[in-house]
């Protein structure tokens, strides 16, 4: 068997560095809470650290025949790194990294790679997952840059014959991410770390304060509906011989802003290739309530402490043999079409059938509270209600129609009424019907929902005799 290798996270606990060093840890990496590049984490999750304890951490590692990465990964940098001054004080910045004995660093955009190359060329460059390499094409126009590591986006974690092309067609080491619970093809994913790496910028102008729209909605689908739970594409310890078949032996474990317990209980399951546990103990991004209480947002700190109630549950031994299908399976075009890991999740996932919903409700409500600008203290304005145009409806139909529509996450209740009302309407218009009737808002439902809530829209169908599957 191939021997692994991880690259683990810190929270600059220095009790860590001599527990890391039992297991196979290649390397660590971290950064402090703001830099002038910012990075992946807000920096008011992240535990406060001196420069001069930084040196000596690193000092520390290199004790332990271990190297370090420092992380330079924010997707943007508003430009700055563009003004002289700012420039200016961002190559005094990573020669401080390199002085600091920093082995290797962690980057996003091109530029940066480019100049580090080019001025610090002792600093060996791994791209990060935030910059999305999720192509052959894109993984050699890094690796021409002048990468030696590639992370690859978290989205082809389980897109294998990608995997397998990427790693032949360049020489740079890949490193999998492995401990990522983000959903998979996330709307917000860009967004957020855009998001992120200005709340950890040192020069913001917002001093890393910002409202995590982010999170409360990914929050609210993933506590609605447990198939998003395992669409995720993070990775089993169990499954770590399926990426070593294929030459991948290198392998990142996140959790900067965790305690040091959650991380050692990480690195040792996927150290031992088994864990017996709920994964949502060894994979982030499903509970936020950790380190929850430094958010300097009251409001969101009262709304995710709800949700260790809603008790969500993956159990992990209940998932042998759950890889394999990815191998053949082609999910970016197919997944509207596949119930498969909807499948799955009926067998694995656990929720709280009570405080679940009360957890969604109040990230709902507070989701609400941001687009309708109440959270800012400001009046929303509403256009002035207009007279119902369109087709007659059969009265039942009509009925319905409001409860399904009531399935929908309240964010999003008015824009599906809009639309498929529309569509029920051009149903019954190809019918050369002037009512709206019961077939008609069925096809509508169908064709009009998107998928993580084609669940609970079929079930509605279902329990008004309309749908028959």
């Amino acid at each position: 068997m191939i021997a692994i290798q991880f690259t683990v996270a810190t929270n600059w606990d220095f009790k860590l560095i001599d527990e890391l060093a039992k297991y196979p840890v290649k390397d660590i990496y971290g950064v402090a809470k703001f830099s002038i590049v910012g990075h992946g984490r807000p920096s008011f999750l992240l535990n406060e650290v001196s420069e001069e304890e930084i040196a000596e951490y690193i000092r520390k590692i290199h004790e332990k025949k271990m190297k370090f990465s420092y992380l330079l990964n924010a997707p943007c940098m508003n430009n700055m790194e563009y003004d002289a001054e700012y420039h200016k004080k961002l190559l005094n910045y990573i020669q401080w990294i390199c002085d600091i004995g920093s082995d290797n660093v962690i980057v996003t955009t091109p530029f940066l790679i480019s100049l580090i190359k080019e001025q610090f060329p002792k600093l060996k460059i791994r791209v990060s997952t935030i910059a999305h390499v999720n192509s052959v094409n894109r993984a050699k126009f890094y690796e021409a840059l002048g990468a030696e590591e590639i992370t690859p986006d978290v989205m082809i974690n389980r897109d294998f014959k990608t995997l397998i092309k990427i790693k032949k067609a360049v020489k740079c080491d890949i490193v999998l991410l492995l401990t990522d619970g983000c959903l998979y093809q996330c709307p917000f994913r860009y967004y957020h770390y855009n998001i992120l790496g200005h709340s950890s910028q040192s020069s913001h102008i917002l001093g890393g304060n910002y409202v995590d729209f982010c999170i409360l909605n990914c929050s609210a689908i993933k506590f609605s509906n447990p198939t998003e739970v395992i669409k995720a594409r993070w990775v089993r310890p169990e499954d770590l011989s399926h990426y070593e078949a294929i030459g991948i032996d290198k392998f990142k474990i996140a959790g900067r802003r965790m305690p040091t317990k959650w991380i050692l209980r990480a690195v040792k399951a996927f150290s031992s290739r088994k864990y017996n546990g709920n994964l949502i103990d060894i994979i982030q991004g499903f509970s936020m309530s950790v380190g929850v209480e430094k958010d300097p947002n009251a409001k969101f700190i009262d709304t995710i402490d709800k949700e260790p109630k809603a008790k969500l549950i993956i159990d992990n031994t209940k998932l042998d043999g759950f890889i394999d299908f990815f191998k053949k399976q082609d999910c970016i075009s197919m997944c509207d079409d596949c119930k498969y890991c909807e499948n799955w999740a009926k067998k694995a996932v656990i929720l709280d059938k009570e405080q679940a919903p009360r957890y969604v409700e109040s990230l709902e409500g507070y989701i609400k509270d941001i687009t309708t600008s109440r959270e800012f203290g400001i009046e929303s304005v509403k256009p002035e209600k207009k007279k119902k145009k369109g087709l007659e409806w059969n009265p039942e139909t009509e009925k319905i129609f409001e409860d399904l529509i009531q399935l929908s996450p309240q964010q999003f209740q008015s824009m599906a009424k809009m639309v498929i009302s529309s569509m029920s309407e051009e149903n019954a218009k190809k019918r050369d019907s002037k009512v709206v009737e019961n077939q008609d808002i069925v096809k509508a439902f169908i064709a009009g929902t998107p998928e993580p809530f084609q669940a609970d829209m079929r079930e509605g169908l279902k329990k008004y005799g309309l749908l028959n599957e």
